[in-house]
């Protein structure tokens, strides 16, 4: 998918956006969260759901068989406007498939640009199976495991895919997100191994059994096994986003989710603050997974480690 807009204005832009948002974010906390202390912050990161369609089935997806057609390009530049209006200065956008969304010409590098007018950070997360082109600031790939288990998870052929379009964008900052399930979890930290110099990093999270579909989620007594290998493993240099502090609350769940820093888009344009299971599937705190909503909660709550380990994945 060729990008839209002046080559040489997003070499420009590339090139000053990560000074620039680190400075524009660091003024953000400190104006909003740090001297203004309040119950209810506004949201500062925006997750935009921006189509339930797909190209792949995968069996822990619950989005793929929702018939939820692709929201028109207005509508999405008017919901962006509004999560700017409303705090959120970093949005990253999910599906569905992401590279899929479409309205007459325009594709998903024509939000992909739109967003970076309005907001210091921009990324994605998708499957891996289209090349990495988007001019977004960050690119999440998921992997749920080596080739025989992902594969298995999400078709034939997937995980090559996959690995072939990271390797062939590793200028860019591509980081792989991997989540903890029942039927992974055990290869994970081989998973890491391998990853390891293939990309900028290695966020992870734990499976949450949408809809009462539970063979898939991981009992605490195996994420909590989990956790302490990956802690190890970030101590001894893996590439590993998450913080420690974040991952020892996932492992205790003991952790107060601040959710109204987290703003989401669904599918069907709808906006929803806080989590956003609520209205949209049982929410069972106690099983959470969702990862950033831990480290985010941490950072606001001025955790130094979970602050700090925001700063490396976002800028």
């Amino acid at each position: 998918m060729p990008a839209s807009g002046n080559p040489s204005r997003l070499q420009l832009n590339s090139a000053l956006r990560r000074p620039l948002a680190l400075v524009k974010l660091t003024g953000r906390v400190v104006s909003t969260y740090v001297l203004r202390r309040r119950k209810n912050p506004p949201p500062f990161l925006a997750s935009f759901k921006l189509t339930h369609r797909c190209n792949l089935r995968c069996r822990q997806c619950p989005f793929w068989h929702q018939p939820t057609p692709d929201l028109p390009y207005d509508q999405v530049k008017a919901a962006l406007v509004e999560l700017r209006a409303r705090g959120s200065r970093m949005v990253i956008f999910e599906g569905g498939e992401p590279y899929m969304w479409q309205d007459g010409k325009r594709t998903f590098n024509d939000i992909a640009n739109t967003a970076r007018d309005l907001f210091d950070v921009v990324g994605v997360t998708t499957n891996g199976t289209f090349p990495l082109t988007s001019p977004t600031d960050l690119t999440w790939v998921s992997l749920d495991g080596l080739e025989s288990t992902h594969d298995a998870l999400r078709g034939s052929g997937v995980f090559q895919q996959a690995m072939t379009h990271i390797q062939s964008a590793q200028k860019q900052r591509v980081y792989a997100h991997l989540t903890a399930n029942k039927l992974n979890a055990a290869e994970l930290p081989d998973l890491v191994r391998f990853l390891k110099g293939k990309v900028r990093g290695i966020s992870l999270q734990f499976y949450y059994p949408y809809g009462g579909v539970n063979d898939l989620w991981l009992p605490q007594d195996e994420r909590s096994q989990l956790i302490d290998t990956v802690i190890n493993m970030k101590r001894q240099g893996y590439p590993i986003l998450n913080s420690i502090a974040g991952l020892r609350a996932m492992q205790r769940g003991d952790w107060r989710c601040v959710d109204n820093l987290v703003d989401n888009v669904h599918a069907d344009g709808s906006l929803q603050q806080g989590c956003y299971l609520k209205g949209h599937a049982a929410a069972d705190c106690a099983r959470c997974g969702f990862t950033p909503h831990a480290e985010i909660s941490l950072a606001y709550q001025g955790n130094l480690d979970a602050i700090w380990g925001g700063l490396r994945t976002f800028i």
